[in-house]
């Protein structure tokens, strides 16, 4: 600073001023670019943090979600086997019937199911066939085909010493429902890495059969989370918590089904892991490059994480600096250069005003001193002094002169202020389709995650008449059995009084004591055969109806009384009762009864694992009443209800308060859709904590001639 101020003096007033305003740009340019650059790094790393936690999230709840499926299609097929078993102990099918039974069952089961790789019912011992040691029939998946084989169902496999078959047997005596094994190498088949979840099949007497069995190739779960990048040079990894198995590292293949015992980043991930929550090691050195380490545990037991070389985030902040410093460069370049210009504009009237007086006073040989006048046409500030010299006469001539030259730079500055707009209009032009096509992405973005949601509603639907058929089944199982007992017995009765007949050994007494056996036997055996044709009938026409959308005529009394007879079985598995209070009047409408019923089904399956705590009776009313125009339906419980958090995104997609427990969020979400789309109605929710919870749902009372 000293030598600037020692060599300023050197330096004229127009050149002074260019090099203080030079180094204040370029003072201001640099603090710009130092400050935009930690800045870049800052938010770019939280942004890139940010997407990385929604792809992980997106990921996690994609395998949770397959192997949920898993468990609902095994448990499906086991009872699909129990129901085989039943009808052998009833009718006694040749092995050839049963084959044929089994291949039939294992083809529709898995060709519905294509995320399986396979599958088989295997049971135990002489179980079906008294002289049949193994019966397994089993199906497996080659391309696109589905291939039914016996060749595990020999004593060189001898499947009930396998692995997975006692470890199936051991939690069935626990009483758990699924069990999944550890990964391993299918030796027998594939020759792939797989895993296996197991499902007793339990007779009514608690005796164990057999198991269920599907497959999964973990295979197929390595390809998708292969193509799971959080950055450009990202590496995936998924780790099997329970056996401690690295499942698939792409880069260094030799790690896949190896334990993490020798690995150090996999025994931090195992270590340090959590459920849900996104976890991060930072500086991990792998392949001579420091990375960055994000995993995070699924709720299913798997460990899913990526490596993210730093190189990748600063060759993004490296970019951004290089396109600010460039356009800075230019931006100041061409300041610059229009303060010359601007500087040169500005100075030369002081220039020319210098050189007319110079020129105006002469130095005679006898130095003597001659002055004349200044001819000088400008209007500025050194026009009095001009005057002064010049006199009065040029005066007019120097304004008249001043006034073209104002009017010339006026209608310079105005072209300028053209040329600058006709910039602006081709600036904006740019930016607008550069918007444009921003929208668009969002709003493929959106389709595509409505195409998903819609999908997933579906696989709801689904899944809720699934556990209608599994309960149906298991509450026929009752009365059947007992007229099965009820006809066995009158039949032995009537063989034994058909002897006495005979003999002539039969008393009036005897005779007597059988017609009274025999009406008691048949009292029994018309009851509970009743009672399995109204169950049959009920769950005939709700099944029907939800698979269906049609417009039907109904009378809403009966149709709901048959919808909650048909969720008896789920209602009975618990200490909790459902009321339901008719109408006083029929309640005949045009409507679609499987949106009616899908709604009463949700909401009290809702309400019986939501709204009470454990070993609490409970209470769940549905009150039917309607007007000349609209039909209302109040369900209400009794039960802990819900806070206003909770209350305020009841209906929202994946909202769930159960999802350690399978909950998907998608079955309140598929109730608001119903009403609002297919009835055309409106539903409202109120909860108070510790009181209850009340639904009100209401749509137009639509007649019909037909």
């Amino acid at each position: 600073m000293p030598l600037l101020i020692v060599n300023m003096p050197k330096l004229n007033i127009k050149t002074r001023i260019l090099f203080f305003v030079v180094v204040f740009e370029v003072l201001a340019y640099a603090s710009i670019v130092l400050f935009s650059n930690f800045y870049y790094r800052d938010a770019l790393t939280e942004i890139k943090e940010q997407e990385i936690a929604k792809t992980f999230k997106t990921s996690v709840d994609t395998i949770d979600h397959t192997i949920t499926l898993m468990e609902q299609s095994v448990f499906n097929l086991s009872q699909h086997g129990l129901s085989i078993y039943l009808q052998q102990t009833h009718c006694s099918l040749s092995k050839e019937a049963l084959a044929i039974k089994f291949e039939q069952l294992l083809k529709r089961h898995f060709d519905f199911f294509t995320l399986a790789l396979g599958g088989g019912v295997w049971f135990e011992p002489r179980k079906l066939l008294n002289d049949e040691q193994y019966f397994g029939p089993y199906v497996y998946r080659e391309q696109s085909d589905l291939i039914f084989s016996w060749d595990l169902s020999k004593p060189s496999y001898d499947y009930h010493n396998q692995d997975w078959y006692v470890l199936g047997k051991k939690s069935a005596s626990k009483g758990k429902l699924t069990e999944w094994t550890h990964p391993y190498i299918d030796e027998a088949g594939s020759h792939a890495p797989m895993m296996t979840v197991d499902a007793p099949i339990i007779s009514e007497q608690g005796e164990f059969l057999g198991l269920a069995t599907v497959d999964w190739s973990l295979s197929k779960l390595t390809e998708f989370l292969e193509e799971v990048k959080i950055t450009d040079n990202s590496s995936p990894f998924l780790i099997h918590k329970a056996s401690k198995t690295i499942i698939s590292f792409p880069l260094n293949p030799n790690l896949a089904m190896k334990s993490i015992d020798n690995v150090d980043w996999a025994r931090i991930a195992d270590i340090n892991s959590k459920a849900s929550i996104l976890q991060v090691e930072r500086n991990i050195h792998l392949e001579s490059e420091v990375h960055d380490m994000y995993f995070i545990e699924t709720n299913s037991g798997f460990i899913f994480g990526s490596f993210s070389p730093h190189i990748d985030i600063n060759k993004e902040i490296k970019e951004i600096s290089a396109v600010t410093l460039v356009g800075g460069t230019v931006i100041g370049f061409t300041f610059i250069g229009l303060m010359i210009l601007v500087m040169k504009y500005l100075f030369q009237p002081f220039d020319s005003v210098l050189d007319l007086i110079k020129g105006s006073i002469q130095h005679t040989t006898n130095d003597d001193i001659a002055v004349r006048s200044i001819s000088y046409k400008e209007q500025n500030e050194f026009t009095p002094i001009i005057q002064e010299l010049n006199l009065v006469y040029e005066q007019v001539n120097i304004h008249i002169d001043a006034v073209n030259k104002s009017n010339t730079a006026l209608q310079k500055s105005r072209l300028e202020v053209q040329q600058l707009n006709t910039n602006l209009e081709e600036k904006v032009k740019i930016r607008t389709v550069e918007l444009n096509l921003k929208t668009q992405e969002a709003l493929n973005a959106l389709a595509n995650l409505k195409a998903v949601q819609k999908k997933l509603v579906e696989q709801e639907k689904h899944a809720s008449l699934g556990r209608l058929v599994a309960g149906i089944a298991h509450e026929i199982n009752t009365p059947v059995g007992v007229s099965i007992t009820a006809s066995s017995y009158i039949d032995s009765e009537i063989n034994s009084l058909e002897q006495k007949f005979h003999a002539c050994t039969l008393t009036k007494d005897e005779l007597q004591k059988k017609i009274i056996d025999f009406k008691e036997g048949c009292f029994i055996l018309k009851s509970n055969l009743q009672r399995t044709a109204e169950l049959v009938a009920s769950f005939k026409q709700v099944s029907v109806d939800q698979s269906s959308e049609l417009m039907r005529k109904i009378e809403l009394n009966s149709y709901l009384d048959d919808v909650i007879r048909t969720l008896q079985p789920r209602i009975k598995k618990t200490s909790h009762q459902v009321h339901f209070e008719q109408s006083e009047q029929s309640v005949e409408t045009l409507c679609s009864p499987g949106a009616i019923a899908q709604v009463i089904t949700n909401i009290v399956e809702n309400a019986l694992v939501h709204a009470f705590n454990k070993n609490e009776s409970g209470e769940i009313n549905i009150v039917l009443s309607d007007t000349k125009t609209e039909i209302t339906i109040l369900i209400s419980d009794n039960g802990k209800g819900m806070t206003e958090n909770v209350l305020d995104c009841i209906f929202d997609p994946f909202f769930t308060t159960n999802r350690e427990n399978g909950g998907s969020g998608l079955g309140m979400h598929l109730v608001y859709n119903i009403v609002t789309q297919q009835l055309n109605g409106t539903i409202n929710c109120s909860s108070i904590v510790n009181q209850g919870t009340q639904f009100i749902i209401k749509f137009p009372f639509v007649k019909s001639d037909r």
